[in-house]
């Protein structure tokens, strides 16, 4: 019963983490510029992108502490079988490969060319 609810609390914390992740992707969070930075786009607002960053990070926060819970239910209880501890280690692990791997993707976006200012001798 307690690999059960570890699994499914760890599913909930990837869908949370997930979502976190693609909502710092759509409000253009990056730190491929010069710096950490917002990409500017044209059909968005700063309210927009401040709630977007906002959901993002609440999301992530949420993706953490429901994997340290899947963790803590599923390694509970009087001597957690190997088998078990294999279980819960296994979808956490997965978990943070997937939530952390979208975000390395998604913070890793360059910003648009235009965004980089040019040098005074390229300017046409």
């Amino acid at each position: 019963m307690r690999i059960v609810g570890s699994v499914l609390l760890a599913i909930a914390a990837t869908l949370a983490g997930l979502f976190g992740g693609f909502m710092l992707g759509l409000s253009g969070l990056t730190v491929a510029g010069p710096g950490l930075m917002v990409i500017e786009y044209s059909d968005s607002d700063d309210a927009e992108r401040a709630i977007g960053i906002g959901m993002g990070v609440f999301a992530l926060l949420v993706w953490l502490v429901l994997l340290l819970f899947a963790a803590l239910v599923g390694l509970g209880g009087e001597q957690p079988m190997r088998a078990r501890r294999a279980t819960v280690w296994i979808v956490v692990g997965l978990s943070a490969v997937m939530v952390l791997g979208l975000l390395t993707a998604v913070l890793a976006t360059p910003p648009p060319i235009s965004e980089y200012p040019l040098p005074e001798w390229n300017r046409a």
